[in-house]
C-alpha cells in the first residue's frame, strides 16, 4: 500500500461556557453593500476537502473524505491531526463512503461506472474493501471479478460479483469480525443478506432473497423487519409484524397511503409517513395489530417530514428531522434534545446537525451550514466543556464572499404558488437590471432545492447573475399531491411552472428580460432544452449538463435497471407522444444558442444524447457548443469535470448575456 500525505488543515478552537449551555462564536464578517470578490473557478469546482466525516467508536479518531489529484480519498487520523493515513482511490474509481467497523478496522466503499459483460449500457458500480487503521491488511471482502488496483495491491477475484456492495445493514458493534450486508450476489435483481467476515471474506447467508426485494431494513434490535423493492413495474413490500409473521403490506389498507419511516421500541408499533389535513406528509405512530394511527409525532402545513433520527449508539428512534428552507432536527429523547439545544444556542445563524457520537462518552460530531457557508465540522466534548472547530467542509469558500439566498413564493398560471429560491449577487438588494439564470433542479420527481449553499447557484451569483431555482410541481417535500402533479408532465405542467417562474422574475424581480439563460443538469438540462423549444423568445440561451434530450432513448435505457419500468411510467407527457416532448426531435424549433456538456461515464443519461443533439443543431446551422468530458459521472463528481463545466458555462454566458 502506497500512502499519500495530505497536509493537516484542522484549525482547533477551544471555547468555554458549555456549563451554561451556550458557546459564543464570532460571526464571520460579511461584506455590506459591496460586491463579492471574484472567486476562482477552481474554488467552486473543488471537491469538498472534509466530507462525510465520522468519529471512530472510541471518539479519539476521525475519518473523512477529501480530494487528491481530482479523486476522492479517505483520510484517517487522530483528532489533533496526528498519525494520519490516506487510503487512496482505486484505479478509475473514487471512494464513495466509509464506515468505522471498529477502532482499528475500516470499511471503504468505492464507486465507478462501467459496461459490464453482456450489458449494453454503462452502469454505476460499488465495491467494498476493508483496511486496518494503519493502512495495512487491505482486501476486497466481497469476492468476484477482477476489479481494480489500490496502491500496489491488485484485486484478483472470481466471477460473478454483486454490482452494488454498499448496503451495510448493521456493523454489529458487539461482533468486531462481522457485518450484515445486503447484496444481489447472483445477479437476479433480488437481494439476500450476508453475515460477512471483514477479515477473511467468509460469509453465511442469514436471509435468502425474496422476489422483488432490493432493500432490507432492520429495527434497533438487529432484526430484519422490512423488505421493499420492485418486481418488474410492480412495487413489493413485506413486513415482519409484532407477532413474528411476514405479511405483504400491499394487502393492508393503511399502506395504500402511508409508508414506513422507522421502528419503535415496541415491535407492534411503527413510525409512518402519512398524508394529513394540510396535504403534506406527517410523522405518526401506527399500531400494526389494528392498522390505525395512535399518535401524531409531527405535522407541518407547508412541508413534509424528512424522517426518523436514530440514537448513534443504540439505533433506537430518538427524534425526527424536516426541511423547510433549511434542515431542522427535533429530538424527543431528553439527552439528545439538550445536546441539540446546546449546539443551536452556540452556533446561531446556521442549520446544525449532530451527526456522530463516541461510544459510551458525551463526545459528539456536529456539522453546521447555511445559505452562505457549505459547512463547518465541530467536535463537542461535554466532559471537557469545549467545542472545537475541526475543519470547513470546503476549503477556500469564505462566507463573506457568498451570496444570501432568499426564499420566494412564485404565482403560476393556475392561481396557485410554487416555492423557490432567489440568489442575488452580493451587494445587490434587488434583481433590477441584472442578467439572470433560471436553474431548474434535476430528478425531477421527489427532488427539491433548498436555501442551503449550492455551488452552481453561488458560482453564477459570484459572476453577477441573479439566480432563480424554482421548485416546480413534481418536486419533493411539499406533499404527495404536489409531487404527483409532476408525473407524466415532462414538457407539460413542470415546464409551465418553470416558464411562469421566469416570467415572474421579469415582472416582479425586474431582471433584464433580454438577458436570461435557462441552465440545468440531468432533468434540469431537459427543462433547459425544452424551455427554448416551447418558449423561443423567452430565453437568450440554454445550457444542458448531462441532460435528457430524447425521452424514447431514456426509456429504452431505463429498462435495463431495477425499478426502471416503474420510472418509465412517470416519464413523458400524458396525451402526447414522447417525440413531441423530446428536444432532440424538435431541434429545428430552437432559435437561441445552446451549450451541451456531457461526461462519457455518465451511467444515468448516456452522453450520446447530448452528442446527437449537438449534431442535429450543427446540421440545422444552429449556434452552440458541445463539450465532451472523459469522466465526471452524472453529477460531475471530479474536480476536473466541474472546472471544465464551469469554465465553459462562464464563457458561454458571457458571450450570450454580456458582463
Amino acid at each position: 500500500m502506497q500512502f499519500l500525505k495530505v497536509p493537516s488543515k484542522l484549525a482547533t478552537l477551544c471555547v468555554a461556557g458549555l456549563a451554561a449551555a451556550t458557546v459564543s462564536f464570532a460571526a464571520p464578517a460579511m461584506a455590506a453593500g459591496k460586491g463579492a470578490e471574484l472567486v476562482p473557478v477552481k474554488t467552486f469546482a473543488s471537491l469538498p476537502n472534509y466530507q462525510r466525516a465520522k468519529l471512530s467508536p472510541d471518539g479519539k479518531q476521525i475519518g473523512y473524505l477529501t480530494h487528491w489529484k481530482g479523486r476522492t480519498v479517505l483520510v484517517l487520523e487522530n483528532l489533533d491531526g496526528t498519525d494520519q493515513v490516506v487510503v487512496p482511490s482505486a484505479e478509475d474509481a473514487s471512494i464513495f463512503t466509509f464506515h468505522w467497523a471498529t477502532d482499528n478496522r475500516i470499511l471503504v466503499v468505492y464507486e465507478f461506472s462501467m459496461q459490464r459483460p453482456g450489458s449494453r449500457v454503462v452502469s454505476s458500480q460499488t465495491r467494498l474493501a476493508a483496511v486496518d487503521r494503519d493502512g495495512g491488511n487491505m482486501d476486497w471482502i466481497v469476492k468476484g471479478e477482477l476489479f481494480a488496483k489500490v496502491g500496489s495491491r491488485t484485486a484478483k477475484e472470481r466471477k460473478p460479483v454483486a454490482q452494488f456492495q454498499h448496503d451495510i445493514l448493521d456493523l454489529l458493534p458487539d461482533d468486531p469480525e462481522h457485518i450484515l450486508l445486503a447484496l444481489d450476489a447472483d445477479w437476479d435483481g433480488d437481494y439476500e443478506v450476508w453475515r460477512l467476515n471483514i477479515f477473511n471474506s467468509n460469509y453465511k447467508v442469514v436471509r435468502d432473497d425474496t422476489r422483488g426485494v432490493q432493500d432490507w431494513y432492520m429495527d434497533h434490535t438487529g432484526t430484519i423487519r422490512l423488505g421493499i423493492g420492485y418486481s418488474g413495474s410492480e412495487r413489493v413490500a413485506i413486513l415482519l409484524d409484532g407477532a413474528g409473521n411476514w405479511v405483504s403490506l400491499r394487502k393492508t389498507d393503511w399502506y395504500e397511503s402511508a409508508s414506513i419511516a422507522g421502528f419503535s421500541v415496541d415491535p407492534n408499533v411503527i413510525y409512518v409517513r402519512a398524508p394529513n389535513k394540510f396535504g403534506t406528509q406527517g410523522l405518526y405512530k401506527l399500531a400494526l395489530d389494528s392498522g390505525t394511527i395512535i399518535e401524531t409525532v409531527f405535522e407541518n402545513e407547508k412541508v413534509d417530514i424528512g424522517g426518523v433520527l436514530k440514537d448513534p449508539e443504540t439505533d433506537q428512534p430518538v427524534g425526527y428531522y424536516y426541511t423547510d428552507d433549511l434542515y431542522h432536527a427535533v429530538y424527543f429523547d431528553p439527552t439528545l434534545d439538550k445536546i441539540q439545544q446546546i449546539v443551536d444556542k452556540s452556533l446561531k445563524g446556521t442549520s446544525n446537525g449532530v451527526i456522530g457520537k463516541a461510544k459510551g462518552r458525551h463526545a459528539y460530531l456536529v456539522l453546521a451550514d447555511s445559505d452562505r457557508d457549505p459547512g463547518v465540522y465541530y467536535y463537542l466534548d461535554l466532559d471537557a466543556k469545549s467545542m472545537n472547530v475541526l475543519a470547513p467542509y470546503m476549503a477556500g469558500i469564505d462566507p463573506a464572499n457568498q451570496a444570501p439566498v432568499q426564499p420566494v413564493s412564485i404565482p403560476v398560471r393556475d392561481g396557485s404558488h410554487i416555492p423557490g429560491y432567489l440568489t442575488l449577487p452580493l451587494g445587490h438588494d434587488s434583481a433590477v437590471g441584472l442578467p439572470a439564470v433560471v436553474l431548474p433542479h434535476g430528478g425531477p420527481l421527489g427532488v427539491r432545492d433548498t436555501a442551503g449553499w449550492d455551488w452552481w447557484a453561488q458560482f453564477l451569483a459570484n459572476r453577477g447573475y441573479a439566480v432563480l431555482q424554482p421548485n416546480f410541481r413534481g418536486s419533493g417535500g411539499y406533499g404527495a399531491a404536489f409531487r404527483m402533479a409532476g408525473e407524466n408532465q415532462w414538457g407539460g405542467l413542470m415546464q409551465d411552472d418553470v416558464t411562469d417562474a421566469t416570467r415572474w422574475l421579469i415582472a416582479n424581480g425586474g431582471v433584464d428580460a433580454g438577458r436570461i439563460c435557462i441552465v440545468g443538469g440531468s432533468y434540469g438540462g431537459y427543462a433547459a432544452l425544452m424551455g427554448v423549444v416551447k418558449e423561443p423568445d423567452l430565453y437568450k440561451c440554454a445550457v444542458s449538463v448531462n441532460g435528457v434530450a430524447d425521452i424514447p432513448d431514456l426509456k429504452d435505457r431505463a429498462k435495463n435497471f431495477v425499478g426502471g419500468y416503474a420510472w418509465i411510467k412517470t416519464m413523458g407527457l400524458a396525451g402526447a407522444s414522447d417525440s413531441d416532448v423530446s428536444p432532440a426531435r424538435r431541434a429545428d424549433e430552437i432559435k437561441v444558442p445552446v451549450l451541451l456538456v456531457a461526461a462519457k461515464d455518465d451511467a444515468t443519461v448516456d452522453y450520446h444524447q447530448s452528442e446527437d443533439m449537438a449534431k442535429k443543431l450543427r446540421k440545422l446551422k444552429k449556434k452552440g457548443e458541445f463539450v465532451l468530458l472523459d469522466d465526471g459521472g452524472h453529477s460531475m463528481d471530479t474536480a476536473e469535470s466541474r472546472a471544465a463545466m464551469l469554465t465553459a458555462l462562464e464563457k458561454f454566458l458571457k458571450e450570450q448575456l454580456g458582463k
